[in-house]
């Protein structure tokens, strides 16, 4: 690959985050988030869990948790039944504006993706091949662009994505008592999405943003300056904005 082409390439979180194209997203990062954090295999795998994470999360008072992997498989299968067999007329058009402005094919990998992802949610093995096939780039040039930004998920996800930050800055800032929190009002761990399919913790690892640590991507926005005690009120809110 050669310089030119990555810089082509490259993009910020907040140019992910967005849902327009060309996007100026709201969030300040840096590419500092290259290391993605789901697995990306067929069949999502439970992941570990941090360190830094309670190893008793308390469940009182609650419905019995689902498996991160229940969910995701029953999410998975549902999508990619309804968008597997072709591209939709939207996207075919978005994606025809982004060739004809490219010098190569290649060039517009990560937008097309974002196209993808817009729509279904996520980039599932079979969305991938249909888009192989229309732009004439090949799978595994796709898969590799993909699995290298961490906002293409290329598992299923719930309806809202959190990001909280887990870099050295938020976590000196009180990071680390945040995501506990998160964990514990979601009754989730890090990798897994809830029962309902509404909420998926995915922690990156900066988000450029030390200033205003500790931080946290949800929704396409930034909150900032996260205490435990805001957290029940911003997933709550989070919830009910979505609705």
């Amino acid at each position: 690959m050669t310089q030119s082409y990555e810089q082509l390439l490259r993009i910020s979180i907040q140019e992910v985050m967005s849902g327009d194209l060309p996007s100026n997203g709201d969030a300040s990062a840096d590419d500092q988030t290259s290391s993605r954090t789901q697995p990306t295999s067929a069949t999502p795998e439970k992941p570990a869990v941090p360190d830094d994470f309670p190893s008793n999360i308390s469940q009182s008072n609650s419905a019995p948790v689902a498996t991160s992997s229940e969910t995701l498989t029953k999410v998975r299968d549902k999508q990619v039944d309804e968008y597997s067999s072709q591209l939709s007329p939207c996207e075919t058009q978005q994606l025809d504006k982004l060739l004809v402005s490219a010098p190569y094919p290649a060039a517009v990998s990560i937008d097309a993706l974002k196209v993808i992802q817009a729509r279904r949610g996520w980039v599932s093995d079979a969305s991938l091949s249909l888009l192989s096939a229309y732009i004439k780039v090949t799978i595994a040039e796709l898969d590799s662009v993909a699995t290298f930004y961490n906002l293409i998920f290329r598992q299923a996800v719930g309806e809202i994505v959190l990001h909280p930050c887990d870099g050295i800055s938020c976590d000196l800032m009180g990071g680390i008592e945040v995501r506990a929190a998160i964990s514990q009002r979601l009754h989730i761990n890090p990798g897994e999405t809830t029962p309902d399919n509404h909420f998926t913790l995915i922690p990156l690892p900066c988000l450029g943003a030390c200033d205003k640590a500790p931080v946290m991507i949800a929704a396409k926005r930034v909150h900032q300056h996260l205490t435990v005690s805001k957290i029940a009120k911003l997933i709550d809110g989070l919830e009910e904005n979505s609705k």
